[in-house]
């Protein structure tokens, strides 16, 4: 049975690097001027076109992208120098350099260093003096120390562990600023160890420390200044300040906008009040126009080139003198990111306004509905005495309309009160306990229920007769209900005064209320076969909204008790 390999896409990668610094070796063995060479030189470039990081391996050449690679290749392998060599080497080594500090783990890190070292080895005590022959740099000691003894860099970068998770997703990635960098700081210690050879005649082997140290002073003195230590601000802050800024000065275009947002409410005048600012703003602004799904307008000129930024249902175009650049275009972006949040908060704003008052309204009109029940059912008590009554009414009757009709007239008036300022409560209006007790007697004139008092409630006076009076309704009208089932259900409403303070009891000895209801009886909306289901729940929001509490007391067989008082302290 054939054993079968899994190589993950690292390894693989990795090998084909490792080949692909050995055949550029073998080619300082054989020389470039040798047709093997030559020919190595050609499978050198064959596998670095696998290990190259800067197309990806799916996409597919056309006929004049394959003709330019094979003709870049056979015209660097025919015309291949020690020269020429030295020019693809720096580039290696910028490239290389270029994807060292993309890795986070420590081993892949230091497996490109490798590398990395070995080029710039290979490019300063070997390439390079071979290639200015004429001014006789080489030492042939450690010409042969890099051919013979660097290749063991090789074997120890073939040893190294993997981390797969480290590396598959930076594999395709190079830091061109890094490789730029690289490649011209090998410039300067190219340039500058042949130049130290030339000017004080020394050894090329002296030129090239010289050259190493200067360069290395330089770059710890540059990291000192770009990074210093004890609270100094550095050259690195320095630079990223302009970066940010770029002439955009974040700090006052984020005020400007807030203040704007403080003064304007509504969005679409907002943005015509941003956006005419915008030219004054953003360096080379000159005008441009924006569309959202209600509104388009323009502003400032329109001549120039055109940009166009899109967030959610705005698209905000501005129009520049010139092409911006990759990093102004960045400045861009983040400007009109802001004045799209600001619009967007605006836009959230007014429909959470429109919603509100909706919401006002609604809860206006569910917290009326009892009262408007209650009233009806006083008329529809009227009405009844009226057919009953006939021709000549009596005293009686006489009394009951006296008394019920005045009292119908101004709830009733207090009702639309409340339906003309939706999300306003009315005025409370106290009254006298015992009077407030007697007046809910009169209008409830059936025997089913028994009234009475407790404590002293001479000096007692309800904080809100309007609350007491639609709570006490409600709880009255869901006994009603229950009583067209069991007609001998009784109730007793009794209301207690102490120091003060008074309290309502509505109860009956009916049936308990089933448990499955009692967790939601006062904080959202119930079944009910009678009504909307939701009397208690706005009872309830009443009650808190006038500082009371309505809760159930009491809930058993024979006894179900709902109480209304002060919220303890």
């Amino acid at each position: 049975m054939p054993i079968q390999i899994d190589i993950s896409s690292t390894v693989r990668r990795r090998w084909v690097f490792l080949a692909f610094l050995v055949a550029l070796h073998l080619v300082f063995l054989l020389g470039p001027e040798t047709p093997y060479g030559r020919l190595l030189f050609l499978s050198h470039i064959g596998i670095g076109l696998l290990w190259q990081p800067f197309i990806q391996s799916r996409r597919q050449f056309g006929f004049g992208g394959t003709a330019l690679v094979v003709l870049s290749a056979l015209f660097l392998s025919y015309f291949l120098s020690w020269g020429l060599l030295t020019i693809w080497t720096m580039l290696l080594t910028g490239v290389v350099g270029g994807k060292v500090f993309l890795f986070p783990d420590t081993k892949e890190r230091l497996f490109h260093l490798l590398a990395l070292g070995y080029l710039a080895t290979a490019l300063l005590a070997l390439i390079l003096p071979a290639s200015l022959a004429t001014l006789r740099l080489a030492d042939p000691a450690l010409a042969n120390l890099v051919l013979y003894l660097a290749p063991a860099v090789f074997f120890v970068m073939a040893v190294m562990p993997v981390k797969q998770k480290a590396t598959d997703d930076r594999a395709e990635i190079v830091d061109y600023i890094y490789g730029a960098l690289i490649f011209l700081l090998l410039a300067v210690i190219v340039l500058g160890s042949v130049s130290f050879t030339l000017l004080f005649k020394v050894s090329y082997v002296e030129a090239l420390l010289i050259a190493l140290a200067l360069v290395a002073g330089i770059l710890l003195l540059l990291g000192l200044i770009w990074d210093p230590r004890g609270g100094f601000v550095g050259l690195g802050s320095a630079v990223a300040q302009h970066v940010m800024s770029l002439g955009l000065p974040f700090e006052g275009w984020l005020e400007s906008l807030a203040a704007l947002a403080k003064a304007e409410e509504d969005p679409d005048r907002f943005m015509v009040l941003a956006c005419a600012d915008l030219p004054a703003r953003l360096p080379g602004v000159v005008g441009g126009d924006w569309q959202t799904l209600a509104d388009t307008q323009k502003f400032g000129k329109q001549q120039g080139q055109h940009t166009t930024f899109a967030y959610g249902e705005l698209k905000l175009g501005l129009v520049s003198r010139v092409q911006p650049s990759p990093t102004l275009l960045w400045h861009y972006d983040l400007a009109v990111r802001l004045l799209a949040e600001f619009y967007v908060g605006k836009q959230r704003a007014q429909t959470l306004r429109r919603l509100s008052y909706v919401e006002a309204i609604h809860e206006t009109g569910a917290r009326l509905t009892h009262d408007v029940k209650n009233l009806l059912q006083a008329l529809e008590t009227l009405c009844a005495a009226v057919e009953q009554e006939g021709a000549a009414p009596s005293p009686r009757f006489n009394e009951l309309l006296r008394r019920q009709l005045p009292e119908i007239s101004t709830r009733l008036r207090h009702t639309l009160t409340k339906l003309s300022s939706p999300g306003k409560l009315a005025a409370a209006q106290p009254r006298q306990a015992a009077s407030w007790l007697a007046g809910l007697e009169n209008r409830y004139t059936g025997d089913w229920i028994d009234f009475s008092m407790a404590g002293d409630l001479s000096a007692c006076s309800l904080p809100d007769e309007g609350l007491f009076s639609s709570v006490a309704e409600n709880l009255l009208q869901n006994i009603a209900d229950k009583r067209r089932a069991d007609s001998a259900i009784r109730a007793r409403v009794c209301l207690h005064g102490e120091a003060g303070k008074v309290w309502l009891d509505v109860c009956d000895d009916g049936a308990a209320v089933p448990p499955g209801l009692v967790a939601g009886l006062f904080s959202q909306r119930v079944s009910s076969e009678n009504g909307l289901g939701i009397g208690l729940f706005q009872s309830a929001r009443l009650a808190e909204q006038g500082g009371l509490h309505l809760e159930l007391a009491e809930n058993r067989d024979g006894c179900v008790c709902f109480r209304l008082a002060p919220v303890a302290d």
